[in-house]
């Protein structure tokens, strides 16, 4: 049953152009990272700027491709005919959003490692890439919360797309008014990321953060599942399931 379903996930993930593309961007955005680093074009400020986008961009493609990958589903009616079938909605949908997980997880360890914009050990880097992978499921459930049909989930995904102009905003805050930003799922996971890049200094005492590298994704980790939390029931609300 399983296996069945993977394939018949997979299959609809690499029939659509959007999912596919959506699928294989962040990998081309960590190719594209690593020729720039090498070339000197990323430099100073722009490699923590570029690090904290390539560790963010993973978990927001496969969130959206997972949201679209559900809207299908809709449209298909497919959910309905779950309905008549052994398996419950609620694991077809969550089994849906594992497996984006699961490859958002892979792309963004792939994204970190490949670019080298991070030096940090496989086991940080796990870390950084499941945090990031938590966006997944919630883009996925707000895109399936106000949209009916593609064309409102392309206006949900650039809505949900603003939260990651907060992280962006807040790397330039080291002091209290970064925890201006903090309401957005990526800002924990940015600001882990910020802390990797200027560790030489925090160390030498030169720079100051408000949390250390862990305390940031402990945090991260705890406020996003909050999130999934309650994008996952707006969804079923929304959607009467």
């Amino acid at each position: 049953m399983l296996n069945t379903l993977l394939k018949h996930e997979f299959k609809n993930l690499l029939r659509e152009r959007m999912t596919l593309l959506m699928m294989l961007y962040p990998l081309v955005i960590g190719i594209i990272g690593r020729i720039l680093l090498d070339r000197g074009v990323i430099g100073g400020e722009g490699v923590g700027i570029a690090a904290m986008l390539f560790t963010l961009f993973g978990g927001f493609a496969y969130g959206a491709m997972a949201g679209f990958s559900l809207l299908d589903d809709r449209d298909d009616q497919v959910l309905e005919s779950i309905q008549i079938s052994p398996i419950s909605v609620h694991w077809y949908i969550w089994f849906k959003i594992c497996v984006a997980f699961v490859l958002a997880i892979i792309a963004g360890f792939f994204i970190i490692w490949f670019s080298g914009a991070l030096a940090l050990g496989s086991g940080d880097t796990l870390l950084l890439a499941t945090l990031s992978a938590l966006q997944v499921p919630i883009i996925a459930f707000l895109i399936n919360a106000f949209a009916k049909n593609k064309v409102e989930g392309f206006v949900a995904m650039k809505g949900s797309g603003f939260s990651i102009i907060f992280p962006v905003a807040a790397y330039f805050f080291l002091d209290w008014k970064e925890w201006l930003f903090s309401f957005a799922p990526a800002h924990w996971l940015a600001k882990a990321v910020q802390y990797l890049f200027l560790q030489p200094g925090i160390e030498a005492g030169i720079v100051e953060m408000n949390l250390n590298f862990y305390q940031y994704l402990g945090i991260g980790f705890a406020y996003n599942l909050l999130l999934v939390a309650g994008a996952f029931i707006l969804f079923k609300k929304r959607n009467l399931l």
